[in-house]
């Protein structure tokens, strides 16, 4: 018989912290920029969890059943999986039906338990999100969990019966967790996006590993000694320390910083490590500390939350302007916690409490009711669900596939984005490799306004619309300073200018690329004047927005009534240009590709270089 598990109230208190990181980073990656974090704690907290618990079940039976291991896993995750899915592919058909594509490859990814994998293989990148944020990618969590889960309990045997001791057995989880650690260093690459040793399992199973050595020297039922008032004190102060640095590292820890990927997810690995190992010791008021109603409600739900969130606020960020304004933030949230709390009554409770062993017999009963023609009777809430289920699955399984220029995109544009950081702006002038004759005619315009191009020293600013268009413009512009950032938002235009005075100050003119990623007023700051002021008597050129994005006209509208406003300020209508040229972009309709990145360069030279 397992051994009764003493019950910690403040892992729910640990859970919220995690969740709400999470969460806070998906609403606000510039700010909270080490949000993703959250997940970090709960790896650790995973792998302490079941691993105490094979441990308990040892200790009182003597022997480990993989079989009973696996079912529990199973009636955990699958029941909310596969809830959201089904939940949310019928909305995705009728309202957001660009999502659709791929959509059956990402559920059947997410069933197997591979969806990281696949991530990695279609290109998807978890920090980019330039072809528009898929609602489902944050479960890459569930696919590394799982394929932990399918090996760990056949480990911990091999550990409890030929390692033995606790202590080696502790050592060696952490050695293990050393050589994923030097996987993800030695397949980190400066520079390019870090999504592959992010997603993988390889390289991200040290937190795991790191949280079930510490159920070996420190379990939930270990018996510990009474503190003194000294031990009290030094507990209380290290929990502070500790939890200081890990809010510290969860607003301030960059995803794409080298430090992040040589060791930082390793720390706060460690971090986690010692939160738990301080709220699972009972003479300690750690456990108080993160033990409340608040928490232990969020806690108990933290799975839900977790699943839920991103689908409402990516789906949000689709249709609505200015998603991460506080009104528009406050009902979100509402609906990630209502739709958190129906599915925990509903779907999560129930569902892992209930005997599977009577799901085929029941089945079988009310196959054989229908045979008779005795469907009539069936329950209308079961009907209900048959009909929910079949339908969602019907929608999943017939969705397209994922479209190939996706990936291109992603790798496209993450490459330009390296090549703009890395580029020598002082030897700009011998990029130019080509003829100005050739280059007037590949962008079509005279050669007057190519040489005129040349000799032009502007300084640009823009978001991945602009990183698409990079190469071009670069070519067409060899002077040209560009400041162009993946996911880069209007708030930041001001900052970047007052950051580059003295390349301002030389530049003939500026453009600006901004909007794709959100309005260009932001509560009551109108970001368009706040860049018009920084540039002076400044030329500025501004490319409007095209984007199936909710905020698009607003923001059109509104760079006309600035130009109105401001003399120097010249609107290049990329938007009037391009709007019905669907074979110039990626299929997002967002970046273009190829001719359409000609284009965009053209409009943009006969706009700035022709006067």
């Amino acid at each position: 018989m397992e051994a009764k598990k003493r019950f910690v109230s403040g892992f729910n208190g640990l859970r919220t912290l995690g969740v709400f990181a999470v969460i806070l980073y998906h609403l606000y990656p510039q700010k909270i920029q080490g949000g993703f974090l959250g997940v970090v704690l709960f790896f650790v907290l995973s792998g302490y969890l079941v691993t105490d618990s094979l441990l308990r079940e040892f200790k009182g039976t003597k022997k480990i059943s993989p079989l009973n291991f696996w079912k529990k896993r199973m009636k955990r995750i699958y029941p909310m999986l596969l809830a959201v899915f089904l939940i949310v592919s019928p909305y995705l058909l009728f309202f957001q039906n660009n999502q659709m594509k791929g959509l059956r490859s990402n559920f059947l990814s997410s069933v197997f338990m591979v969806q990281n994998w696949w991530q990695i293989q279609q290109g998807s990148s978890y920090f980019a999100d330039a072809a528009g944020e898929s609602p489902f990618k944050h479960i890459y969590y569930l696919a590394i969990e799982g394929q932990f889960f399918l090996f760990w309990p056949l480990i911990v045997i091999f550990l409890v019966k030929i390692i033995r001791s606790k202590k080696h057995s502790f050592l060696l989880l952490n050695f293990l967790a050393i050589i994923s650690l030097i996987l993800m260093i030695a397949q980190y690459k400066v520079g390019q996006d870090p999504t592959r040793v992010y997603y993988g399992t390889d390289t991200r199973v040290f937190s795991l590993f790191m949280g079930a050595s510490l159920a070996f020297i420190w379990p939930l039922n270990k018996s510990h000694a009474n503190l003194n008032k000294r031990g009290q004190v030094f507990g209380r102060n290290l929990l502070l320390g500790v939890l200081a640095l890990t809010l510290l590292l969860y607003i301030f820890m960059p995803a794409q910083s080298p430090l992040t990927y040589y060791g930082g997810l390793w720390f706060v690995s460690l971090l986690s490590m010692l939160l738990i190992a301080l709220v699972v010791h009972p003479g300690l008021k750690a456990n108080r500390i993160f033990s409340n109603r608040v928490f232990d409600y969020i806690g108990s739900r933290s799975y839900g939350i977790y699943l839920w969130q991103l689908p409402v606020f990516a789906l949000a960020a689709a249709k609505i302007i200015n998603p991460t304004s506080w009104y528009n933030v406050i009902w979100q949230l509402f609906l990630v916690f209502a739709l958190s709390e129906l599915s925990y009554r509903f779907i999560e409770g129930p569902l892992v409490a209930y005997d599977y062993s009577k799901l085929w017999p029941w089945i079988k009963s009310k196959v054989e009711d229908i045979k008779q023609d005795k469907w009539r009777a069936l329950p209308k809430k079961v009907l209900a669900v048959v009909i929910l289920v079949s339908t969602s699955l019907i929608i999943i399984l017939t969705s397209p596939k994922s479209p190939h220029d996706q990936q291109v995109l992603e790798a496209k544009i993450m490459e330009q984005q390296k090549a703009l950081e890395e580029a020598n702006l002082k030897a700009a002038n011998a990029r130019v490799s080509a003829p100005l004759k050739s280059i007037a005619e590949k962008y079509g315009v005279d050669p007057v306004v190519a040489e005129k191009a040349s000799k032009m020293q502007i300084f640009a600013v823009g978001d991945s619309v602009m990183v698409a268009g990079s190469t071009d413009l670069q070519e067409a512009f060899p002077r040209m300073t560009i400041k162009a950032v993946v996911g880069e938002q209007v708030d930041s235009g001001a900052t970047i200018l007052a950051e580059n005075k003295e390349a301002v100050q030389k530049a003939d003119a500026i453009l600006i690329g901004l909007g794709t990623n959100g309005t260009l007023t932001i509560g009551n700051t109108n970001y368009v004047e706040k860049i018009m002021q920084e540039v002076g008597d400044k030329p500025v050129y501004w490319i409007n927005n095209l984007m199936p994005r909710p905020w698009e006209k607003s923001n059109n509208s509104q760079l006309k009534e600035m130009a109105k406003k401001y003399p120097n300020l010249t609107i290049i209508d990329w938007h009037g240009l391009s709007e019905n040229q669907s074979s110039w972009f990626y299929s997002d309709g967002i970046h273009p590709k190829d001719q359409g990145a000609i284009n965009y360069t053209r409009l943009i030279l006969e706009s700035m270089a022709k006067k």
